[in-house]
């Protein structure tokens, strides 16, 4: 994904004008026409709204860790296909090469050093267990294109992972194909590919003869060196984990030995989920909903908090996708929400490396896919080395030690220590007044309090770091909101693209159906925030249109998840389809139900409707005012979560303020 910096280099449009940025101050943007030197000046906070709401189009700008290089008068592709497209060969082979330059980075070795890049070499090749060493002027090849390039990442793909190649198989045959590989060379007495294709080739005459006398459609074959090559492009993790073990094939597939180091803001940035020690009140029923989890990103070099997301999902990709679409927009939402923050808080943008630990959701295609679309890297820590993300892991026990520490429906991690004390009972604080504690503690404690060693505030190493080396951030809202989405696949239709039994079909799909006729297959893209609209690849020219609902007054603001729900309570207490009048129904009855049995509920089922009705923190942002009492909110007109009276927003909880050399005290 390409991304642009607030430097010298970058120019914009704005109503079809051209202007190049000057200046910037700490509150204003400066920008000039080239032509005629007519001067723009925008508002830090209206800027980055209107480059959110693409008021503004960015056209060009970049920079590399150690030098900032910028491009002017270019015009780049309008659609870059995502590298979640590709084929695992070529996926495989880019995080090959992100691998040896990220390695000789780390080493201070520069990209015009081709003795030290030989040297280096010949150890890499071994620490990675590579069978082929690249060479030298390989690799300085790589590493121009990288870092020279609009799109660093897109550079390092080969030029022939786009080429479009027949499928010579039907996708029974295929299928089948498949199977039989997993089946007969996917297994741990580590059989040859020889031997599995003897056996491919024995069980698909026996299936043939089945076949024939059901006269049913033979199935294809395929040779020895196409079945060697389907082997090839087998995942390596599910390969070495079938044929070796899981033990095996980690210590194989094993990134990176420990952390890299961060010389600017945003070189590295730390992502990691934990579950808070405190209980939380529904902001309308006032009952516990139970304890939320937290996903943080913070930049290593400043220390700087960038993002975070609240929620009851308990971590997972949702989770991360709330928190990078956080960390990547400007925080003007929350000094409008709460006019009582008192320190700017400008840190936000596009890391270039995203280091996490080893689990499940950070470990799966999906989350790789989506930070290199992003046009970022990604890192792992050894297994139970915390210490390796040290930013992220000291930041989750300030977080203890100086936020909940006062807080009523505190809770503590093991049983034994409560002595008696019921956090559940105790719990006053609502959702939406602890995102605003949360955010006033990162603006007024976290992000001004000095760090021990630098006796610097990470807001005064932010601001010090981006004078050197400007930000990057997202060109695209809509293709962002294309990377952090689920994929699917349907079928050109008269009734449009079916998801889960809603239709989708406007006038951008009429045109893509008169060019390409029905039946046609095409990829799209599902906000799991919002049902109302989709985003369909574009056969033709591979870009992505919205498409819209055909019974928005259903889809609009229903999340993914409230979705399945619906139609899983549908399917449980109906036995006719789940027509979209039967979901309709489902809804109100759902709804009707949690308001008279909430009270009854235990804990972990009110966490679960917290779920269902969406209660995040980016919705508290946006001012919506969910809640278990009417689960169905977010899909009407809602509320605004929080008014800007002089009132306080909590329930029965003083206000906090927050001094340097102490934690959070009430202000009586």
């Amino acid at each position: 994904m390409r991304a642009f910096q607030l430097a010298k280099g970058l120019t914009i449009s704005v109503n079809n004008e051209v202007f190049e940025f000057t200046d910037r101050t700490e509150d204003e943007v400066n920008f000039q026409r080239p032509g005629d030197g007519k001067r723009l000046i925008f508002n830090v906070i209206d800027f980055w709204t209107s480059v959110n709401t693409a008021a503004i189009e960015v056209i060009a700008s970049i920079c590399t860790p150690d030098a900032l290089i910028f491009h002017k008068d270019e015009n780049p592709p309008d659609v870059v296909p995502l590298i979640s497209e590709l084929k695992i060969k070529y996926q495989q082979s880019l995080e090959r090469k992100l691998r040896y330059i990220s390695a000789l980075k780390a080493q201070g070795i520069s990209r015009g050093q081709g003795r030290a890049i030989q040297r280096a070499l010949e150890q890499l090749q071994i620490e990675f267990q590579d069978p082929r060493r690249p060479a030298a002027s390989t690799v300085q090849v790589w590493w121009k294109a990288y870092e020279t390039s609009l799109d660093s990442n897109e550079s390092l793909i080969s030029k022939h992972a786009y080429k479009a190649r027949s499928k010579q198989l039907d996708s029974e045959s295929e299928g089948f194909l498949q199977d039989k590989i997993r089946q007969h060379f996917i297994q741990l007495s580590r059989p040859s590919v020889n031997s599995a294709f003897w056996l491919y080739m024995r069980d698909l005459r026996e299936a043939n003869k089945e076949r024939k006398n059901k006269g049913q459609i033979i199935l294809q074959d395929v040779s020895l060196r196409t079945f060697y090559n389907r082997i090839s492009e087998l995942p390596q993790h599910e390969s070495l984990v079938g044929r070796y073990g899981y033990e095996y094939a980690r210590k194989q597939l094993k990134v990176s030995k420990g952390p890299l180091p961060a010389k600017y803001p945003l070189d590295v940035v730390e992502i990691d989920h934990t579950l808070m020690n405190l209980y939380v009140i529904d902001d309308l029923s006032f009952l516990p909903l139970g304890r939320p989890t937290i996903t943080a990103i913070k930049d290593r070099h400043s220390k700087i908090l960038l993002g975070l997301y609240l929620s009851f999902h308990g971590g997972g990709l949702p989770s991360i996708a709330g928190a990078i679409k956080h960390s990547l927009t400007a925080h003007h939402l929350a000094f409008d929400l709460w006019p009582d923050l008192e320190n700017p808080w400008p840190a936000f943008g596009l890391g270039m490396i995203y280091s996490s630990d080893r689990g499940a959701d950070y470990f799966s295609p999906r989350y790789r896919n989506m930070i290199l679309d992003l046009g970022a890297n990604y890192e792992y820590c050894q297994v139970r080395t915390p210490w390796l993300k040290g930013s992220i892991e000291r930041f989750f026990l300030t977080l203890e030690q100086t936020f909940f520490e006062t807080l009523p429906g505190k809770t503590f991690n093991a049983l034994a220590n409560r002595h008696g004390y019921d956090p559940a009972k105790q719990a006053v604080i609502r959702f939406s007044s602890l995102v605003y504690l949360l955010h006033k503690w990162a603006v007024d404690y976290h992000n001004v309090t000095p760090h021990s060693r630098h006796m610097a505030t990470p807001l005064e190493l932010w601001q010090e770091g981006i004078g050197e080396a400007p930000p990057s951030m997202p060109m695209s809202v809509q293709r962002l909101n294309t990377i952090l989405g689920d994929r699917y696949s349907g079928t050109l239709r008269n009734e449009g693209v079916q998801f889960l039994g809603l239709h989708y079909a406007d006038d951008n799909l009429q045109r893509m159906v008169d060019r390409f006729g029905k039946g046609v297959e095409v990829d799209f893209v599902v906000t799991p925030d919002n049902l109302g609209t989709i985003h369909v690849k574009d056969p033709g020219t591979g870009g992505y249109v919205p498409v819209y609902c055909t019974r928005p007054d259903y889809a609009n603001g229903l999340s993914l998840f409230q979705h399945k729900y619906i139609r899983h309570e549908a399917r449980l207490h109906f036995s006719r389809n789940n027509s979209l009048d039967l979901l309709f129904d489902t809804r109100q009855r759902i709804e009707q139900k949690v308001s008279e049995d909430i009270d009854a509920k235990s804990t972990h089922q009110k966490k679960q409707l917290a779920r269902i009705a969406g209660i995040n923190s980016n919705a508290v942002l946006d001012g919506e005012a969910r809640s278990t009492k009417t689960p169905f909110q977010n899909t009407q007109n809602a509320q605004p979560a929080s008014s800007k009276s002089d009132e306080s927003p909590f329930t029965a909880v003083p206000s906090y303020t927050w001094v340097n050399n102490a934690k959070c005290h009430p202000i009586r």
